[in-house]
């Protein structure tokens, strides 16, 4: 990800020293580190997806896992896995983040 030096411009600008002090302080506002009075690095916070809710696919899944994982029969498991492999590969990879 590179960021533009506006975008740079509005993350506070820290010295190194005071980021290595307490690195965790710009968890949720980023920073703009500097050495010598030059920006160096930009750390920018991630948004977490994982509040927003689980995907029906990936819960079906995980359904699907869990039941393979109390079968016992060897060839339920070889079923249950070609029927996993086919629902896998015919999902559509979304757009990268």
């Amino acid at each position: 990800m590179s960021l533009t030096a506006a975008e740079i411009d509005r993350l506070p600008h820290v010295p190194i020293t005071t980021f290595k002090a307490n690195p965790a302080h710009y968890l949720t506002s980023g920073a703009a580190v500097t050495t010598h009075g030059r920006v160096s690095a930009a750390f920018v916070p991630v948004a977490d997806d994982a509040e927003k809710g689980s995907d029906a696919a990936l819960e079906g899944a995980k359904a699907r896992l869990r039941l393979l994982a109390r079968l016992a029969d060897a060839d339920l498991v070889a079923e249950e896995l070609e029927r996993l492999s086919a629902s896998r590969d015919a999902d559509a990879v979304g757009e990268a983040r």
